[in-house]
């Protein structure tokens, strides 16, 4: 008897929303078994917001599954992992939605086969998770500008246009001023700031000047944020170049910001007024905020 693979599928994202759910299991069970022909895959198919998390965790408390792999874009990623943090089990990706964001980050293959070859050839890496009140996340928390363009994407739209959805919100907020006077509390010290964007990443891109790499502050224990100071019309378009590109080097030209930059485990973020946050990609709601970092929290399969 082989491996047992569970697969948390969000049934109406990218590819299973369009070709249907039939066909998505089909698809994902073959490319298992092509890598390993005595592998067992089994699904869970997610049935409203946030079923998500509890299919993972019950799969992963049975003891049965090598790997539990969340089948989706990055909101499906955001759920398995809220299932998945604490357990121990390995987590997958398979990229499968209408945004990848986090996989391209991670350097895990869009190619459904390459990507469960990955499930079970790849490393085990224990990697840190962020959390916002009751909400973990792998990638990033967002207060600002991003996040108020991920509340303004037409869900219509992002289902056939994906991420170019996000241009189109985008290219609305270009001229829109919209600073927030922010107050930071770590440690019991305060520093405040005039911001329009700001970002508090665990699996951060910032490889600018900064030089924070992916692959390393997602195991460092620490959470980084980046907070963007000075708008710049040239610098944004050229993240949303970047962001149509794949967001690879979504945050190079974060030099054109006045970007100030700290690493922190915990912290406190107040806004005047009061500005949307997204957590991996999903608005959830308005700051004020409290957020700190599980260190090596989640067990992830990495390339390599």
């Amino acid at each position: 008897m082989g491996r047992k693979i569970y697969v948390v599928l969000n049934g109406k994202a990218g590819k299973a929303g369009r070709f249907g759910l039939d066909n998505a299991q089909k698809t994902i069970r073959e490319a298992f078994q092509k890598a390993d022909p005595a592998v067992e895959v089994d699904f869970g198919i997610t049935q409203a917001p946030f079923h998500a998390p509890e299919l993972a965790r019950t799969a992963a408390e049975t003891g049965q599954y090598y790997a539990v792999c969340a089948a989706g874009g990055d909101g499906t990623v955001n759920e398995v992992t809220n299932g998945m943090v604490h357990t121990g089990v390995p987590m997958g990706v398979l990229p499968w939605g209408s945004g990848n964001v986090f996989a391209q980050e991670m350097s895990i293959s869009n190619n459904v086969e390459e990507a469960a070859r990955l499930v079970l050839e790849g490393k085990i890496r224990d990697v840190d998770t962020g959390q916002v009140g009751d909400r973990y996340y792998l990638w990033m928390l967002g207060i600002g500008v991003e996040a108020k363009i991920a509340y303004y994407v037409n869900p219509t739209i992002k289902k056939y246009l994906g991420v170019l959805s996000y241009v189109v919100a985008a290219a609305r907020q270009i001229f829109d001023p919209g600073y927030s006077l922010m107050r930071i509390t770590l440690d019991e010290q305060e520093m405040t700031f005039t911001t329009f964007n700001t970002i508090v990443g665990n699996a951060t891109s910032f490889d600018g000047f900064l030089g924070i790499k992916s692959s390393y502050s997602i195991k460092d224990g620490f959470l980084d944020v980046c907070i963007l100071q000075k708008k710049s019309v040239g610098g944004i378009l050229k993240l949303l170049i970047e962001f149509i590109k794949g967001r690879k080097d979504y945050y190079r030209f974060i030099d054109k910001f006045s970007a100030a930059h700290c690493r922190v485990k915990s912290l406190r973020i107040d806004t005047v007024p009061n500005a949307y946050y997204h957590v991996d990609g999903e608005v959830m709601g308005m700051t004020p905020v409290d957020i700190r970092v599980h260190a090596q929290s989640l067990k992830l399969i990495f390339p390599g």
